[in-house]
């Protein structure tokens, strides 16, 4: 059993039989679009032959055709934009995040140490000065590693942030191509 369809369409007054696997009113809308274009033309112009209307509707229908594909093509372009954006903010998102925990690791390091130091120093019962001069400068460095992770955790923030509006604009971009496909079906099908 074939799913081949048949139907007679008539274009600028001549029948023709089409014969093709698209629904009976597809390939009845296609030809009632070339015959349309055709009248239009011959309207346009009194004094050209058929074969000559029937190529410049040919070219009309390839200059549609053309300019909808490049726009369609545009389009693709665009909505993937915020793609190749999404996949570079997750790529910071991704060094932000590996640099946020080397620091966290370095500050666990330095408690220890301060730790271990204080341990120390206490059992020996001596060099209580020392331990207080050595105990100001890990705090101070530890100040500092907490200025420092802050910073990254406010990048980190802002990385997050940016991939959301990433995300949101890809699929507004989406939806627009969609769109787009959608209407383009729509007129090519008139």
């Amino acid at each position: 059993m074939s799913n081949r369809n048949k139907v007679v369409v008539r274009i600028y007054g001549q029948e023709y039989t089409m014969v093709g696997s698209e629904p009976r009113e597809y390939m009845q809308k296609v030809a009632n679009y070339v015959d349309d274009k055709m009248v239009d033309i011959a309207k346009k112009n009194k004094k050209l032959s058929t074969a000559m209307i029937a190529v410049l509707t040919s070219l009309n229908i390839a200059d549609e055709y053309f300019k909808l594909k490049a726009q369609l093509e545009a389009l693709e372009k665009e909505a993937m934009q915020p793609l190749y954006e999404l996949d570079r903010v997750r790529g910071q998102l991704a060094a932000v995040t590996a640099e946020a925990e080397a620091q966290c690791m370095e500050y666990r390091e330095i408690i220890h140490s301060l730790e271990e130091e204080i341990k120390k120093l206490s059992a020996d019962g001596q060099g209580n000065q020392v331990l207080w001069k050595e105990n100001e400068g890990l705090r101070e460095a530890l100040h500092e590693k907490d200025q420092e992770i802050e910073k990254i955790r406010k990048i980190n923030e802002d990385l997050q942030n940016k991939l959301f509006d990433m995300q949101i604009k890809y699929v507004q971009s989406r939806k627009e191509l969609e769109a787009f496909i959608e209407s383009f079906d729509g007129e090519g099908k008139k």
